[in-house]
């Protein structure tokens, strides 16, 4: 036998055919009779093409030698050009679209796809990604010429996972991670909104808001990240975790990247600064509101718009509430502020009121001499709500002109004002009604 034969057969035992090859790294890519043509943009396409055939054959291979039982969950590639190459390389994102860069990337992972690569979270391939997204990956560069500095620099962005908890979740059903909650319906302004806000409801979480078309809400807007915030329902409680690049804002306040929040239910999201009032094409708002039961299947849009002049006034589910279908109001707050006159069902107890983004009701930041925890109803009777005033002895709650003590009880149909010393802003009042008074109306 000749030493070449015998090499050949070693060295095909190592050979993964369950990988897979770019069909641009085949032997037999002519023999369809069909010659690639050599456009403007073939440097960039070879780039790639070699970055991801040197991954199936070096960097795949390498790893499952030992990590055999895990697969690698691609999250994106990144293309940077050097000199002469970034002109192109700008025309070659504009002309293809996302949908069609992530196709072209399917086909060049081959049979790999399901078996050794995840693609559930992979988010396309562009010039550049959210920095702190990146962070949380594990990239796989390499020099592609190593005599001369290449036109085009490609990378590989993902982690390790383990292949069992990836084969629980079929390939492109990540839905099926996600876990059942109640209804949630948020009302949405951004660059798709003519009109008036548009209308999203979801009720699978964790779900991923951002502007990318792979997101659980497309939020469009020019300071909105691919993967900008998600949300989790946990307990009878929903939160959210910001992990954007400009930042995103609860009621007015700044969420710490990489922290996790509570939602107050009708809390205001702003995506890239506080207040989203305006400008909704650059800097979109939403709002949410968490319904009594789930949204019915496939009502992921709905044609109902919410009025433009009316805040949306969501039933207040908070913390500790008991299970959604046993719900039942208490009272009702009518509330004057600074957004106008919304209705707050109460639901749950205790029920925190002020402009800390933790509150039951959340007090618009405009209405600032209202305290973070301004009140706290912790009892309802037949006369009324057993209230602790933790802003008694700073920005006071009023009856009239008497202020009210470090505890009272609030009765049905009386008004009290809420942060009346300061002169700069406007207070908040707000009128405790029965349940019957409402039904009444």
């Amino acid at each position: 036998m000749k030493i070449g034969g015998l090499w050949n057969r070693i060295s095909s035992a190592f050979e993964r055919g369950d990988i897979g090859l770019p069909e641009s790294a085949r032997d037999d890519e002519h023999d369809d009779g069909i010659r690639p043509t050599a456009t403007r943009y073939a440097p960039i396409r070879r780039a790639v093409e070699r970055r991801v055939t040197t991954f199936l054959r070096e960097d795949l291979v390498s790893h499952l030698e030992i990590g055999f039982n895990e697969v690698f969950v691609l999250h994106y590639i990144e293309v940077a050009a050097e000199g002469q190459g970034a002109a192109e390389l700008e025309q070659f994102l504009e002309e293809f679209s996302p949908e069609a860069r992530v196709r072209w990337v399917k086909k060049l992972l081959g049979p790999a796809i399901g078996k050794h690569v995840i693609l559930d979270q992979f988010l396309g391939l562009d010039k550049e990604f959210p920095p702190e997204a990146l962070a949380e990956t594990d990239p796989f560069e390499e020099r592609l010429n190593q005599a001369a500095v290449a036109l085009y620099r490609v990378t590989l962005h993902g982690r390790w996972r383990s292949a069992a908890a990836a084969q629980s979740t079929p390939q492109g059903s990540a839905e099926n991670e996600r876990l059942a909650g109640p209804g949630l319906r948020l009302a949405v302004q951004d660059a798709k909104s003519a009109g008036g806000p548009r209308v999203v409801e979801i009720e699978h979480f964790p779900a991923v808001l951002g502007s990318s078309t792979h997101a659980d809400v497309e939020v469009s807007g020019y300071y909105v990240s691919a993967r900008h915030c998600t949300l989790h329902w946990e307990g009878e409680q929903l939160y959210l975790s910001d992990h954007s690049t400009n930042g995103t804002w609860v009621d007015g306040e700044r969420v710490q990247r990489g922290s996790r929040v509570a939602l107050a239910n009708g809390a205001l999201i702003g995506f890239g600064r506080d207040r989203g009032d305006a400008e909704h094409d650059r800097y979109p708002a939403l709002r949410t509101n968490l319904l009594r039961q789930q949204v019915s299947l496939g009502s992921t849009a709905t044609p109902v718009t919410p009025s433009a002049s009316t805040p949306v006034a969501p039933v207040v589910v908070g913390g500790r509430s008991s299970p959604v279908g046993a719900l039942r109001t208490l009272g009702v707050l009518a509330i004057a502020d600074a957004t106008g006159s919304p209705l707050r069902d109460l639901i749950t107890l205790p029920f925190t009121i002020g402009r800390g983004s933790s509150q039951d009701y959340v007090v618009p930041d405009a209405n600032e001499g209202v305290s973070r925890e301004h009140l706290v109803i912790e009892e309802i009777t037949p006369l009324g709500a057993v209230t602790s005033n933790r802003a008694v002895s700073r920005n006071g709650t009023y009856c009239g002109n008497q202020a009210l003590p470090e505890r009272f009880v609030w009765r049905f149909g009386q008004e009290i004002v809420l942060g009346e010393r300061w002169a700069d802003a406007p207070p908040v009042s707000i009128t405790l009604q029965p349940v019957k008074a409402k039904e009444a109306a």
